[in-house]
C-alpha cells in the first residue's frame, strides 16, 4: 500500500509542476496498465484549478507521466487559463489532455467566463488553453447557445 501511495505521488507531482491533490472515497491503481481510478466524491485541486466528479481515471505513460484524465458523473470545474481568464462550468463527462492542455467537455455542458456574463451551452465543448481556441457543438435536440456582452459604446476616431 505504501508503495502504491508513493507511486501516486511520483506520478502526479513533479518538481517543476504545481502540487496536485486528489481526494476520493475509493482509490485503485494498476501500475502495469498505467491506470489509476478514484471513485466517490472526487475532488482534484491543482493550483487554483478545481475539478469535482463522481469518478476520475488517470492514464499515464511508461514514465508515469499523466497523459489523460477522464472525469465522469456530475462534473463541475473551475479552470484558470492564465492570470486574466478563468472559466467555471459543469458537464457529465470531462477529458483533460495535459500534454497539450486541452479540455473536452461532454453532455449537457455549461461554461461561463468568470468576471463576465459570457456563457456557452452545448453537447460538446473543447477548450485548448495553449492555442487559446474553443469549439462547441449542439446535439439533435438543442443547438449551441452563446450569451455574451456587446459593447455598444462608439469607438473614438
Amino acid at each position: 500500500m505504501l508503495r502504491t501511495i508513493a507511486l501516486m505521488l511520483l506520478l502526479l507531482v513533479s518538481p517543476k509542476a504545481e502540487e496536485l491533490k486528489i481526494s476520493a472515497d475509493l482509490f485503485e491503481s494498476d501500475e502495469s496498465k498505467g491506470v489509476t481510478l478514484f471513485k466517490g466524491h472526487v475532488v482534484i485541486l491543482k493550483g487554483r484549478d478545481e475539478l469535482r466528479a463522481d469518478s476520475v481515471e488517470i492514464f499515464t505513460d511508461k514514465k508515469r507521466k499523466p497523459t489523460k484524465f477522464i472525469a465522469q458523473g456530475r462534473v463541475t470545474f473551475t479552470i484558470y487559463a492564465n492570470n486574466t481568464e478563468a472559466y467555471k462550468g459543469r458537464a457529465n463527462k470531462a477529458v483533460f489532455l495535459p500534454l497539450i492542455k486541452e479540455y473536452h467537455f461532454y453532455n449537457d455542458v455549461f461554461l461561463t467566463q468568470l468576471g463576465s456574463d459570457n456563457t456557452i451551452k452545448g453537447d460538446t465543448i473543447v477548450v485548448n488553453l495553449t492555442k487559446g481556441t474553443a469549439t462547441a457543438q449542439g446535439d439533435s435536440n438543442r443547438p449551441v447557445t452563446m450569451t455574451f456582452q456587446i459593447n455598444d459604446e462608439p469607438l473614438d476616431d
